[in-house]
Formats: structure tokens, sequence, C-alpha cells
């Protein structure tokens, strides 16, 4: 990645307080770093398939659990602060387990029952 890719990846990925506090040092209002404050720090942002690796899990598991990404330079990205949160969060349980239940309902679908199990026929000599 060059610097300018890596400068908007930072830039896209600045809250808006972020952006301020920058601008505000640019324009000389302000210090880069605040005395007894955290510097700013960068987190990278991740393809699906960087995070997917991450996590251990497939791209598809990410699709599919609806977690949240950054569009940047016109794609998905993640964030993996980002997704730790979301999947300690309420609403990814309440997603886990619709979607347990809908695969529960459709494995019972797919399973023969008594009255529809084919039944060997006989061949006659």
């Amino acid at each position: 990645m060059n610097r300018v890719e890596e400068f908007l990846q930072i830039l896209l990925a600045a809250s808006d307080a972020r952006k301020e506090a920058a601008l505000s040092v640019l324009r000389g209002h302000a210090q880069a770093v605040e005395p007894g404050s955290q510097p700013l720090t960068f987190e990278p942002l991740l393809t699906r398939a960087e995070a997917a690796r991450r996590l251990g899990v497939t791209r598809q598991a990410l699709i599919l659990w609806k977690v949240p990404a950054t569009s940047a330079i016109g794609r998905k990205r993640y964030r993996l602060s980002d997704i730790q949160a979301y999947l300690s969060s309420e609403e990814f349980r309440r997603r886990r387990a619709a979607i347990r239940a809908k695969r529960k309902s459709s494995e019972a679908n797919r399973q023969p029952t008594s009255t529809n199990a084919i039944k060997p026929t006989k061949k006659g000599n």
C-alpha cells in the first residue's frame, strides 16, 4: 500500500471528532497530543478475506452474520475492533439464534419421515 492509499484509509476510518482534532492541530489551535491524553492510533481496515482469516471463520460467515463494515475506496472493509464489539453484542446473539433456528427447521424438512421413507423393492427372477 502506498502512502496516499494509507492516508486515505486513515482519513476514511477517522471519527468526526478525530477529524476536527486534526484540523485544529493543522490550523495551529491545538497541540498534536493533548497532555494526559492518548495519541491518535490507526487501526487497519481489513478485507473480508483478511478479517475471516483472523477470526478463523469463512468469508461467507461475515456476510451471513451481517457484520458491520466500512466502505473504503468503493470496497467493504472491516475493523477488527468493530467485529469483536459486534460479536459480543445482543444484536449478534439474536442474529445467531435466528440462523440456528432456520438451519434446524431446514434440516428437519430434509429428513424423511417413516411414511415418506423409500421402501426397497424385490426383483423377481
